[in-house]
């Protein structure tokens, strides 16, 4: 086996500044045996890189080739099967795990433990034994396992270590200058054994002249230290401010979130608020001409109007999700309410007198009109009522139940007004045709033609419709 680790060092690993620290003769498990080697290595460069690398013969048997390569800290687990009993097949779990049969168990316990090694050394203890004898790892190191994780004992790793090309000449050349070094070996050993006693003496004597140099050298490291160690409060020092300093900011970044969130949400309310201000607020001066408003002035009735039709406004306000929740826009649907009925029945108590004061007027009378015998017309009536057009739409929009009643009541007192009329129109021309009923009968017969097409004219001119109604129409048409 030592042959094969030196031929593989030559031919494989020394070409890639790598060192061969331990090696087993495997084959994987369940198959046929085709034997190979697991190698631990390390390069020789820093940083250092600890590999486990398969290396096969090849088919024509006269060189060795590298088949796979893993990382060491890839590996995860190693399972050694059994701690108690020899067994030589052990699993290494990489990215999957690979099972093999080393050739025995002292190569087996010989490479786990190398693998140990360098497990401690290198990577922290990262990687997991299973069904590892702790007898195995303990005489692994000797010396203790802190020894080894403070990088202790490094010929234990270092099982092989190749000459230089500078050591390999200096070799050369010193065996040149000797001419018996082969053929008398202990003459040359005993030479350089006192040559080195020589050198020996030579450095403790230099030791011993610079002991001066030393203790100054020794009393500028203390004070370095002591430097060192008061570098090291004011760090310390520095470091818990920082912390108190990070911890403020902590707070203050926590405190500008929540300011940040409390005015968007501010922004947010602001817009709700505005929204609901100018959409749901009826002003003071329409909420006085709803509730106590003059009826009978121009000026009162176009104030009642627009008030009227600001509330219909605010009622019909699309509100969004979330509102009709609120308390405030509950109360002012209320007041809302609350003023259309009011104005409702106001509005209907004084157009409700207004028909009947129509329906009892006396001003215009058939007896003013004896010389031309027709019909009073109803001009000034209607022209009184048609100012209340939009107020009996806006009755009518809000409630239909009272504005049917009104309707009802002009239709029976103006209906009342125009049978006072008509009857009143019969009985003068009743006196009028018995004062000329001493003419010819042909002028009597077209006096009473005239008076038949007077009266139908008369019945089709008295018509009960509203004049508010005939005014809507009309507009509509």
């Amino acid at each position: 086996m030592t042959a094969i680790k030196h031929a593989l060092q030559r031919d494989i690993f020394t070409p890639n500044d790598e060192r061969l620290l331990g090696i087993v003769n495997v084959c994987k498990a369940g198959k046929k045996k085709k034997n190979c080697f697991l190698c631990a290595t390390v390069t020789t460069e820093r940083p250092v890189q600890v590999k486990v690398v398969k290396v096969k013969k090849s088919d024509k048997g006269d060189f060795y080739k590298r088949q796979q390569t893993w990382e060491l800290r890839d590996l995860t687990e190693v399972d050694a099967k059994d701690a108690s009993k020899e067994n030589p097949e052990f699993d290494l779990h990489f990215e999957k795990v690979y099972r093999w049969v080393a050739s025995s168990t002292a190569e087996k316990n010989s490479f786990i433990s190398c693998i140990w090694k360098l497990n401690q050394r290198y990577l922290r203890k990262k990687v997991e034994f299973v069904n590892v004898s702790s007898q195995l790892l303990e005489e692994s190191v000797p010396s203790g396992e802190s020894q080894s994780v403070a990088g202790g004992d490094e010929d234990a790793l270092d099982e092989y270590q190749e000459l230089s090309t500078r050591e390999e000449q200096d070799i050369e050349s010193m065996m040149v200058t000797c001419e018996y070094a082969i053929s008398n070996a202990e003459a040359f050993a005993e030479k350089l054994f006192k040559e080195l006693q020589v050198l020996d003496g030579a450095n403790i004597q230099s030791i011993m002249a610079s002991e001066k140099q030393v203790n100054i050298l020794m009393q500028l490291l203390d004070e370095a230290l002591g430097e060192v160690d008061t570098i090291e409060g004011k760090l310390s020092s520095y470091e818990e401010m920082l912390q108190s300093v990070k911890e403020q900011m902590d707070q203050i970044s926590q405190s500008n979130r929540l300011i940040q969130i409390s005015n968007t949400n501010n922004g947010k309310l602001l817009d709700e608020i505005q929204f609901l201000v100018n959409y749901m607020d009826l002003s003071k001066g329409h909420i006085r001409a709803l509730q106590e408003g003059d009826l009978t002035s121009p000026k009162g009735i176009e104030a009642c109007i627009n008030a009227s039709e600001a509330l219909l406004q605010c009622m019909n306000v699309a509100l969004r999700p979330g509102h009709e929740k609120l308390m405030a826009v509950n109360q002012q649907q209320l007041l809302f309410a609350e003023l259309r009925d009011t104005f409702a029945r106001r509005l209907t108590n004084h157009l409700n007198n207004v028909f009947v004061h129509q329906g009892h007027d006396q001003s215009s009378t058939l007896s003013q009109h004896t010389a031309e015998l027709t019909l009073p017309k109803h001009s000034p009536l209607h022209r009184d009522l048609l100012r209340y057009a939009k107020l009996m739409e806006w009755l009518k929009n809000t409630h239909r139940e009272k504005y049917e009643g009104l309707s009802r009541t002009y239709v029976e007192y103006m209906s009342k007004l125009y049978e006072r009329e008509i009857k009143e129109f019969f009985e003068v021309a009743k006196i009028k045709m018995a004062g000329t009923s001493k003419d010819p009968k042909g002028k009597f017969g077209k006096l009473i033609l005239k008076l038949y097409l007077m009266i139908t004219a008369a019945l089709k001119t008295a018509s009960v419709e509203s004049p508010v109604e005939y005014d809507f129409k009309k507009q509509n048409t």
